[in-house]
């Protein structure tokens, strides 16, 4: 085997039967944004085109982090997973491997290895559309220009300014028409999101409605649900899977978790992007009162019997994607355990 740096419409047909072997052939749109901008590489045993590998490129000055975000292998070379595997760690050294869960060789290859696995987002659809239960003084409206700023407060209250659309953004929106209004009332209380995902199967939605009570936010779902359906949509969702109420409730809607994706890290080879400082240059840089953001990833008892001032506790099992949604991305970060840093 040996990897091939090619191009898009090289794989095209390997990637439409890729496609058809889910159960649900549906591709997540973030997914579909990043293999639309990854390099391609070509499997070759010998002269023949047996698979492909798409990886991300991510510049960082003088390095670059690879990130793997699909791979496949002819029907006759299922069984050499773990081969590209090894030769793909060996040729590109990824930081990172985002893989379905429905890729079920692919998967033990990087269980085998002993990469660290992470949950990421839910593939969820729905089983049927129900109808939504009558709730009086309760609408799904398109987003117009009248509603732009009561949408950006819904935003800005659940997401902060730094993850809230702004106004110019929203306002893009309005004539391709990707957002509903959740109206009670009269009042925006909400927004629900929709999109046909690619393949014209699938209709993805998500409500953003965190201070409804439940039963408001399934009246939306279903709404939206029935919608779909009657424009000839499976309804759909991709939820975070750390976020247990949103799961819960497309749960509550009869949708069934298709797949999932994960995220595996390889603990030996480390990231290679993360340098490491020991405790005397962190001790040194505390003392010159430069900037940095301290993460302590040792047990949660330990935490609790002392930690370096200033540091946050964070669970190592969710540190990437905690880190995330505390941190901003430029922030200056030491993350320590029990003896290093």
């Amino acid at each position: 085997m040996k990897l091939v740096r090619s191009a898009h419409h090289e794989i095209a047909q390997m990637r439409a039967v890729k496609t058809e072997s889910y159960r649900v052939p549906l591709l997540a749109g973030f997914h579909a944004h990043l293999a639309e901008h990854a390099q391609v590489y070509r499997v070759l045993d010998g002269a023949a085109n047996v698979g492909y590998a798409l990886v991300l490129e991510d510049h960082h000055g003088d390095h670059v982090h690879h990130t793997l975000l699909e791979t496949y292998l002819d029907p006759v070379y299922t069984d050499r997973y773990e081969d590209l595997f090894d030769l793909i760690k060996e040729e590109i050294a990824p930081r990172a491997y985002l893989v379905r869960s429905d890729e079920c060789l692919l998967v033990t290859a990087l269980l085998a290895r002993g990469m660290q696995l992470e949950m990421s987002r839910a593939l969820m659809v729905a089983r049927a559309a129900h109808p939504p239960e009558d709730m009086p003084g309760l609408s799904l409206d398109p987003l117009d220009y009248p509603h732009l700023k009561a949408v950006h407060a819904v935003f800005l209250h659940a997401r902060g300014e730094a993850g809230a659309p702004s106004l110019e953004e929203l306002e893009k929106t309005v004539p391709n028409d990707e957002w509903w209004v959740l109206v009670l009332a009269g009042e925006v209380v909400g927004v629900v999101a929709h999109e046909v995902a690619a393949g014209g199967i699938y209709g993805v939605i998500d409500v953003l409605a965190p201070y409804r009570i439940p039963e408001e936010q399934l009246w939306a779902v279903l709404t939206a649900g029935k919608r779909l359906e009657q424009s000839g949509l499976v309804p759909s969702a991709l939820v975070d899977m750390a976020d247990h109420a949103k799961v819960e409730l497309f749960r509550r809607a009869d949708y069934f978790t298709a797949a999932a994706y994960l995220v595996f890290y390889d603990p030996l080879a480390g990231r290679p992007s993360v340098g490491v400082i020991t405790r005397e240059e962190l001790w040194a840089a505390l003392q010159r009162g430069e900037h940095m953001q301290l993460v302590d990833v040792v047990g949660e008892e330990h935490w609790k019997k002392g930690h370096l001032p200033g540091a946050e506790w964070l669970d190592f099992r969710s540190l990437t994607r905690e880190a995330r949604k505390r941190f901003a991305k430029d922030e200056p970060i030491v993350v320590y355990c029990n003896d290093f840093g």
